[in-house]
């Protein structure tokens, strides 16, 4: 990765968050909410990684990502669960450790379904 790339990367994820701080404080709220889920590094990723690799393996990738959707939601609930009792960075950390988690089940299956 070279540092056009790089650099790439940081302002896509830097204007979403501002985007979304923006969105959070107008009428309509919400749309942080759909902003906060913009595929920011999905997009990036497939950007980069789709020149790299044959059509099968690329079929193979979003598969996958499709599947691991389920972990973006995990992450959800746990974090909204978690907000109600807890600060926000606590509340964070319990969030992506129930991802990490939800994750882990998810490769482990599916690679336990394999062999």
């Amino acid at each position: 990765m070279n540092y056009a790339e790089m650099l790439l990367r940081f302002l896509a994820g830097g204007t979403v968050v501002v985007v979304v701080t923006l969105l959070a404080k107008t009428r309509y709220p919400m749309l942080a909410g759909i902003m906060m889920l913009f595929p920011a590094v999905t997009l990036v990723g497939y950007y980069f990684v789709g020149p790299t690799v044959d059509a099968t393996q690329l079929q193979a990738i979003t598969k996958f990502s499709m599947y691991a959707l389920s972990t973006t939601f995990v992450f959800l609930v746990a974090f909204y669960y978690a907000q109600r009792v807890l600060d926000i960075p606590t509340s964070l950390i319990l969030s992506v450790v129930a991802w990490v988690v939800s994750a882990g089940v998810l490769v482990g299956v599916t690679y336990g379904v394999r062999t």
